[in-house]
Order: C-alpha cells, then sequence, then structure tokens
C-alpha cells in the first residue's frame, strides 16, 4: 500500500469528520507534505499544504504560508506530530475542538473562522421538486448566480469536469435559485453555491433546490455535504429546514498576528 492510499484509508474510516483533509488529499496531494505516523496500535496523520495551492486559502489568509490539517487515533500521537510542523513558518491551522485543545498547548492560536458541515442521517430521504431541472453541465444562464457565492469560473469548470451537476429553477427562462453537487472526494459530494436571485426570495426556493439535490446525491450513493460560516444564520436556517443534521465543526486558527496595512 502507497503512502497516500495508507493515508487516505484512514481518513476514509471517518469521511464526514476528516472532509477536509480528505478533500485537500484528493485536489492537492501532488503538493501537500503528508506524514502518516505509526505508534503501535495508535496513529497520526499530519497535512502541510501550501497556502497559496487554494484559491479559498490565498484570498482568506494572504499573508500565511501553511495550512495545517491532522487526525490521530490517541492524543499520545500528538508530540510526535507537532515535531514535524514547522516553527518558522506562518500557519493556519484547521482543527476541530479536541485537536486546537492538544494543539494550543504548543502553539499560541488566534481564532479566526469556524465552518459547520451539516449531513444527512443514515437511512433518510428528500423528495426531489418536479420543477427543478437537473444538469450535469454548465447553463450559462447559472454562472451570475454561483459567481455571486464566490465562485470563480475556473472552479466551475473544473467541478463540472469532474462530474458535478446543478440544480436550478427557473420562471420561464430566468434562473431563480440554484445549487451546485460537486466532488469533495470519493464518498463525500459537496451541496455549494446556493444561491437565489432577489425575484426568487422569501418564497422557499432555496429549500427546494437544495432538498432536490440532496435526493439526487444519495440516489447516486454519495455522502452529501453541506458547508456553512456559523456567521451565516440564513444559511444555518437553511440546512435545518431541509432536516440536515451538524456532522462537524472546524475552526480555523492562526498562529500569527495580521499586521495593519
Amino acid at each position: 500500500m502507497s503512502h497516500y492510499d495508507a493515508i487516505m484509508r484512514r481518513l476514509r474510516s471517518n469521511p464526514l469528520k476528516n472532509v477536509t483533509p480528505l478533500k485537500m488529499m484528493t485536489a492537492y496531494h501532488e503538493v501537500i507534505d503528508s506524514c502518516l505516523i505509526e505508534q503501535g496500535e495508535q496513529w497520526g496523520i499530519l497535512l502541510l499544504l501550501p497556502a497559496c495551492s487554494y484559491s479559498f486559502d490565498q484570498k482568506t489568509y494572504p499573508e500565511a504560508d501553511v495550512i495545517v490539517l491532522m487526525d490521530y487515533s490517541s492524543t499520545e500521537v500528538v508530540p510526535a506530530i507537532v515535531e514535524r510542523i514547522p516553527r518558522e513558518a506562518k500557519l493556519v491551522f484547521k482543527l476541530q475542538q479536541e485537536a486546537r485543545i492538544a494543539i494550543q498547548e504548543y502553539f499560541p492560536l488566534h481564532p479566526v473562522r469556524c465552518f459547520y458541515s451539516y449531513s444527512s442521517v443514515p437511512g433518510q430521504s428528500f423528495i426531489p421538486d418536479e420543477a427543478a431541472v437537473l444538469s450535469d453541465q454548465i447553463d450559462e444562464r447559472l454562472l451570475p448566480l454561483w459567481y455571486s457565492n464566490g465562485y470563480t469560473q475556473e472552479e466551475i469548470r473544473h467541478y463540472f469536469q469532474d462530474g458535478a451537476f446543478s440544480v436550478a429553477l427557473y420562471d420561464g427562462h430566468n434562473p431563480l435559485s440554484t445549487c451546485i453537487i460537486f466532488r469533495n472526494e470519493e464518498q463525500i459530494w459537496e451541496i455549494g453555491a446556493v444561491h437565489t436571485a432577489e425575484a426568487g426570495r422569501r418564497k422557499g426556493l432555496a429549500a427546494r433546490v437544495v432538498r432536490t439535490a440532496l435526493h439526487h446525491t444519495l440516489q447516486r450513493g454519495y455522502i452529501p455535504r453541506y458547508q456553512v460560516q456559523d456567521t451565516n444564520t440564513a444559511s444555518i436556517r437553511l440546512a435545518e429546514a431541509v432536516g440536515l443534521t451538524l456532522a462537524v465543526k472546524l475552526e480555523h486558527w492562526m498562529n500569527y498576528s495580521v499586521q495593519p496595512k
């Protein structure tokens, strides 16, 4: 088994918990400095991703050098993980609470943001909307709505080349609400770019689009993921309204201070 396969096997043992490291390993394994530590029956994984590799990190943390992700079977392995983290670099740690508690003993950390990942529970089903249009091709009419959520043309085209599909509701020729379902990694597919045009707001259209997306994601045998920043109360309400369950809280922490310009 290769080094990559061994790490992915460990991470995939709990795919929702490890959705972010899985996503990064899938997309950026060629540039990630990855380490698998094994101490008897205990193990630890450290991923060091250059901050310039991922567009979100490049835009959000322009002063950072490295993004740090990890998982481990026991805190006994944490000292060995810490030894491999570069002290001289400006780091952004993406950690769940238990890992953050362990790491802050070694690094001064400053909180910056937190993301929630919602998903379905085993056996759950969703009713698709009959009016919703499903497509595995890019509908140019939907691009302005997706761009409004911060997605770039390059990202969108990459997603569709990798098997993504969209769900949308229209008023005649005009799109009212939409989302994209794209691959995070082998098992987990994200429902993102959820956006409703001004003319369609406060009518429950986003919930109809997301329920339809969930139906088709599950029908294809994937685990759905709906990610939202903890400050986005409207999106959190949407996730809960359609019946999703909070699966993961991922906190972002800096070990450096941003100097005012």
